[in-house]
């Protein structure tokens, strides 16, 4: 028994090498088989090759240890991966001229913009979508669980962040809406037939390393979505059947995005849906919303329900006759400018939205219609309606903040979100860096964010979340 304990760790490594070089070598081989419109392999790099380096050089036997550079060269994502993108950027940078688009050492050391430059066509909209998710998140999270009667009590104004001295932290909502955006940024201009699977690959990976990072705050369908991805199940079948509002929280960048291509922002609202949630009444709901970001980025004066309604029902059309009886009913409620909360207490939110996608969804876009260019009583008035707060305010403040961009927003709100790593700076930067991709339609790498950072934070994160929680635990009731 004794001799088998030194091999465990090696044995656990060469099994993370054997997934991961199995993985990258069917990516690439699927790249390869595709010529028109292929940007380089999307493959997981380093780790791999890393793994298995490691497991060889740590194995009790010395013919192995001699042989721990062989890795590296058997798993694609090292050796051969670094060459083939190498040969590839040349080529492509030498047809084009554009060395920064095409060299990834290059485009990674010229990703920040001239500050004298003209903003991308959709930058204003993106940055809004991003910021406005990561602000309404922020404001939201204090309140999240409670019912409209505990926070009125428990919070007679909400003027500022209540979570850490009037400081704002942001949760899932913002972290998987970057991590889309990172995504768009990496796969958005493939073909359509390469799209959708491209997509998947790369969110799929950004899911699994995210739930590494030990979030604070997760659903129990997201949850389960992930551990399938970890256990081999592929992304494109990685989805539990679940109509949570999760997807809904992360989709209306591809609405401000690829609007105007109903097609390609159908595709990936399905796969950016199905990945974790497998309802369709999830991806109605995501649709739903990624609608109504579009129209807010694109419209230059207020969306009436009666343009948004027939625009929801060519898109969906008799897929979900519930849910069109819901939007139809909400757009009649904005119409006779009902009160948001009453239109809330119809659906059965009276004390609080919950997160089913069909309350979800019917709420904020009722807020949303009845505050379309103010970004300040929108979020405060999903704020009110109590429930799942945080998820509610984040996308009704992604749909807003598309209109009305950044400067848009409460200064004091973006000034007082203290969020680390992914400042508003980093968050904003990621907007321009995606709004660049849209525009010139080349691939190009995400902004970077640093996984030592996110655990430091994470843990402290969670700390604070639980002495919130013992928190409620006191009056007032």
């Amino acid at each position: 028994m004794s001799d088998i304990f030194p091999w465990i760790v090696p044995a656990l490594l060469g099994a993370i090498f054997m997934l991961l070089a199995g993985t990258n070598a069917c990516v690439l081989a699927a790249s390869l088989r595709v010529t028109k419109g292929w940007r380089g392999p999307s493959v997981v790099p380093l780790f791999g090759g890393a793994a298995g380096a490691i497991a060889f050089a740590s194995a009790p036997n010395e013919t192995l240890r001699s042989f721990a550079w062989l890795p590296l060269f058997l798993d694609v994502g090292c050796a051969p991966y670094l060459i083939l993108v190498g040969f590839v950027s040349l080529k492509n940078a030498l047809r084009s001229g554009n060395w920064k688009q095409h060299v990834p050492f290059l485009r990674y050391l010229h990703k920040m913009p001239p500050a004298n430059r003209e903003p991308y066509p959709k930058e204003k909209a993106i940055v809004g979508c991003l910021l406005g998710t990561a602000v309404g998140d922020a404001m939201g999270l204090a309140c999240e669980g409670l019912t409209r009667r505990r926070q009125l009590r428990m919070y007679p104004q909400i003027e500022s962040y209540r979570l850490l001295f009037n400081k704002g932290l942001t949760s899932d909502d913002t972290e998987h809406t970057c991590m889309l955006a990172q995504s768009l940024i990496e796969t958005g201009n493939y073909h359509p037939e390469l799209l959708e699977r491209k997509f998947c690959s790369n969110f799929g990976w950004r899911l699994r390393f995210w739930l590494l990072g030990l979030p604070a705050g997760i659903g129990l369908a997201t949850l389960r979505a992930i551990l399938k991805l970890w256990i081999g199940f592929p992304a494109r079948k990685s989805g539990v059947y679940s109509a949570g509002n999760g997807p809904a929280m992360r989709i209306a960048l591809i609405g401000v995005c690829y609007g105007e291509d109903p097609q390609k922002m159908r595709t990936l609202v399905r796969a950016a849906t199905r990945i974790t949630h497998a309802d369709p009444k999830a991806e109605c709901g995501a649709l739903a919303v990624a609608l109504a970001a579009h129209f807010a980025a694109t419209r230059p004066s207020d969306v009436g329900p009666a343009e948004y309604l027939p625009a929801l029902e060519q898109s969906i059309g008799a897929e979900s006759p519930e849910f069109m009886a819901l939007i139809r009913s909400m757009t009649g409620s904005v119409e006779r400018k009902e009160d948001s909360a009453q239109f809330a207490a119809r659906i059965g939110c009276a004390e609080g939205i919950s997160g089913y996608m069909y309350h979800t969804v019917p709420a904020a876009l009722h807020v949303w219609l009845s505050h379309q260019s103010d970004y300040h009583s929108a979020v405060l008035s999903m704020i009110r309606l109590g429930g799942d707060t945080d998820t509610t305010a984040a996308i009704v403040g992604a749909i807003v903040g598309a209109r009305v961009g950044k400067m848009g927003m409460p200064a004091e709100w973006l000034r007082d979100l203290r969020e680390w790593p992914r400042t508003s700076g980093w968050i904003e930067q990621l907007g321009i860096t995606l709004a660049a991709r849209c525009a010139d339609g080349c691939v190009s790498g995400a902004v970077p964010v640093s996984i030592p950072r996110l655990l430091v934070r994470n843990v402290l994160f969670l700390v604070l979340v639980l002495l919130h929680g013992f928190r409620r635990l006191l009056p007032p009731y």
